[in-house]
């Protein structure tokens, strides 16, 4: 199994995995169009991009979406190895961190 490369978005500086289909310019999910896959710098589309989507384990702003399930995922919940929502995780990784004893 190969891992995907997790490369920064050119407008707001967080994790991606997609880039755009126009400028090809890497942009994270909340800077990429789902109708024609353009960054939001290069978009024509009349329909408003979304604020950012709610981490589909926690309800906390989402960073990126899931490999696998494609659901938007919060920091705290991709694995940096597969870049699996915890949900779809296979690693046997501990995703959140956890509190100080």
């Amino acid at each position: 199994m190969t891992n995907a490369a997790t490369f920064t978005c050119s407008i707001c500086g967080e994790a991606s995995t997609d880039i755009c289909v126009w400028c090809t310019k890497d942009a994270c999910a909340n800077h990429l169009c789902d109708k024609c896959k353009r960054c939001s710098d290069c978009c024509e589309c009349e329909v408003k991009l979304a604020e950012t989507p709610a981490c589909s384990v926690c309800g906390e702003p989402a960073i990126d979406h899931c490999a696998e399930c494609r659901g938007p995922i919060c920091s705290n919940h991709r694995c940096l190895k597969c870049l699996r929502c915890s949900d779809c995780c296979g690693c046997g990784v501990e995703l959140e961190p956890t509190a100080a004893a």
